[in-house]
């Protein structure tokens, strides 16, 4: 189980990075991960610590602040084009799956990209999982050249966001939470 949880903190932490930062100097990111073994991981950094550590991604897959995707089974080209159709819209539901115990549910709504998951019935090893991106992040995250994401942009656009929840994930197993605010220390 530790792997999973380990899967969840690495995608919410990308889905952080690939999202964006916060008032630079006073925003914090937050990862918290309980296990039901009673294992807590707690991660508390400065904004300014992704901002600094994009630069420590090897150029091979990373530069000038952008991620090239090359081998992606969709083209970066596709997602402007489905981004700005979906940007463009009102706020409203894109998506609804419900199959027996599984519901999906994808919509915009106040300038937030959403995505709620429930994978089970909770005590039953089910999942739920809440994302909520704000629309700048994915704006800028979207704003790389050709087949490259603009991680740096990406950050600066959740610096101007600010404080906010961004995924939460809760199961029988363990609890994943990612937020931004202005305690250095998240408890």
């Amino acid at each position: 189980m530790r792997q999973k949880t380990l899967r969840i903190l690495v995608l919410a932490s990308l889905a952080l990075l690939a999202a964006g930062g916060a008032m630079a100097a006073d925003l914090w990111l937050h990862v918290r991960v309980e296990e039901k073994d009673g294992a807590t991981v707690k991660v508390n950094l400065p904004v300014t610590m992704l901002e600094k550590a994009v630069g420590m991604i090897p150029e091979e897959h990373f530069h000038d602040g952008r991620i090239e995707i090359d081998d992606w089974h969709t083209s970066t080209a596709d997602l402007r084009e489905l981004w700005v159709e979906l940007k463009d819209s009102p706020d409203m539901t894109f998506v609804t799956v419900q199959e027996d115990d599984e519901f999906v549910r994808v919509w915009k709504e106040a300038g937030y990209l959403k995505v709620n998951v429930r994978d089970g019935e909770e005590g039953m090893g089910g999942e739920n999982v809440d994302v909520s991106l704000p629309m700048s992040v994915v704006d800028a995250l979207l704003s790389g050249d050709d087949s490259e994401l603009n991680i740096t942009a990406a950050i600066e656009a959740l610096v101007a966001e600010g404080e906010g929840q961004l995924v939460t994930v809760s199961g029988d197993d363990e609890k994943v939470r990612v937020w931004v605010d202005r305690v250095a220390e998240a408890e």
